[in-house]
């Protein structure tokens, strides 16, 4: 099966992502020393300790947005490319590749 790519947010980020049709994860500046992009994983929502592995807090695990196919998306640099993926641009994703948005404990994925 495709490969499922994950981006977790707090309820402000959820809502103006799903108030359109097309999601658009915008490319920021994170903290710490990581390139200008928008942000995604591999790891699915039932995964241990996961605000932990993902390095942010767990109010930014709140909500999530699961799409199928990762065109475009890059890995960290070091192990930690593993599970996590950028675009160094604005990252849309159409509605044939949506498959949950939501709050995190309800995701089905």
């Amino acid at each position: 099966s495709e490969q499922r790519f994950y981006h977790y947010t707090d309820e402000d980020g959820y809502k103006a992502i799903h108030s359109q049709p097309i999601w658009t994860f915008k490319a920021k500046q994170p903290p710490a020393n990581h390139p200008l992009g928008a942000y995604f994983t591999t790891l699915a929502p039932d995964t241990p300790m996961l605000a932990q592995r993902l390095r942010v807090p767990t109010t930014k695990i709140q909500w999530v947005f699961a799409f199928t196919g990762g065109e475009g998306l890059r890995p960290l640099k070091g192990g930690r490319g593993r599970f996590i993926f950028f675009s160094p641009h604005d990252y849309n994703v159409d509605k044939s590749r949506q498959m949950f948005a939501g709050r995190t404990v309800d995701a089905k994925v």
